[in-house]
């Protein structure tokens, strides 16, 4: 079996375990497996800030602000949690609009 192949399965596999632990995250964060870079990719849609701080408390990792970027004239940053869970890595992304006095930096 190709390694990519064995990546895949493994982060579907840590997938599945995830969300059997913690059901709650299925309505707060999509889920996708891509081909190349961190094995398991969570993109928060509803529950900002608070599921972020859940995932890293049971993922553990750590949270950094990413890149900043405008989006219907909207200034945003992207949030990012770097875990490594189950020998899986492992991002959550959030993003939320940047404050007024924080976009000049």
């Amino acid at each position: 079996m190709a390694a990519s192949s064995q990546t895949q399965i493994s982060a579907a596999t840590a997938l599945v375990q995830l969300l059997t632990e913690h059901p709650e995250l299925s309505g707060h964060v999509s889920w996708s497996i891509p081909r190349s870079g961190p094995a398991l990719v969570g993109c928060i849609h509803d529950g900002g800030m608070p599921v972020l701080s859940e995932c890293a408390e049971f993922l553990g990792g750590t949270v950094r602000a990413g890149r900043a970027y405008e989006t219907g004239g909207q200034r945003m940053r992207q949030h990012v949690l770097s875990a490594v869970w189950r020998d899986v890595p492992v991002e959550v992304l959030l993003s939320l609009p940047v404050a007024v006095g924080q976009v000049a930096a």
